[in-house]
């Protein structure tokens, strides 16, 4: 009776469950591809989030509770991202300009106590608007891991989440910090300029492209769209990384 409940996904119905789920991971693989330059790209995502998909089936429990799209979501997720940084996604020169531009972030929002607009940033690393919007423009693919990232500076890691999620046998001490860091990372997206939020909340929780938002924004371009969702998550990175030093110090 234990065995059956704790039963783990059919190897019978995973072609079924693959065919089902591709479309989801296609879709997932282009908004990852946006920013990328490389053509061979997409294939190589799609793959990776077959095999997560299979990872997924592999350590699925229904009796856990949660749906199996949410599990299968992170597992995939997390195969595309490994995928990147396998293939050295973002340049040293390009991670150098990104730690420059989170530094002068945490600076301006400590001294002014919120974030800062594109023009402030600008000025902080004493270029014009435009050269700074090009240079976001250029850490466009940096967006994929951040959210990553935090939960790696945190000391949990995605692997951590996604068993705390899932499985058994998590600590309530782990579970507590996990919680705090939601509740940090939520916190701070409410503090964002305004137009970060929406772009944020459209393009994540709406699921709509940076064309669909352009229109919602009133005829803003994609490029546009896409420098405001760029500027959002390196601004999120660099606070929320800062948040959690001092929270570990």
């Amino acid at each position: 009776m234990y065995a059956q409940a704790y039963k783990r996904t059919a190897v019978d119905d995973r072609e079924e469950i693959i065919t089902e789920f591709l479309p989801i991971i296609k879709h997932l693989a282009y908004k990852f591809i946006r920013g990328f330059d490389d053509d061979t790209l997409i294939e190589d995502l799609i793959s990776a989030g077959v095999v997560g998909l299979l990872e997924a089936m592999d350590k699925y429990n229904a009796v856990r509770g949660t749906k199996l799209n949410t599990f299968a979501y992170l597992r995939i997720r997390g195969a595309m991202v490994d995928e990147l940084r396998k293939r050295d996604w973002f340049p040293r020169r390009a991670r150098a300009k990104a730690k420059k531009v989170e530094a002068a972030i945490r600076e301006l929002e400590r001294k002014l106590g919120r974030y800062p607009t594109e023009e402030e940033v600008s000025q902080e690393l004493h270029m014009d608007v435009e050269q700074y919007l090009d240079m976001v423009k250029d850490l466009g693919s940096l967006s994929v891991v951040s959210i990553d990232e935090i939960a790696e500076s945190s000391g949990i890691g995605r692997e951590g989440i996604i068993s705390m999620i899932m499985e058994d046998g998590a600590s309530p001490e782990t579970c507590a910090e996990l919680g705090d860091i939601q509740h940090m990372l939520s916190t701070e997206i409410e503090r964002l300029p305004e137009k970060q939020k929406i772009v944020l909340s459209l393009y994540y929780y709406e699921d709509m492209n940076y064309k669909e938002i352009g229109h919602v924004l009133g005829g803003v371009t994609e490029a546009r769209v896409s420098q405001i969702h760029t500027q959002a998550m390196i601004s999120l990175r660099a606070i929320m990384k800062a948040r959690l030093e001092e929270e570990h110090t």
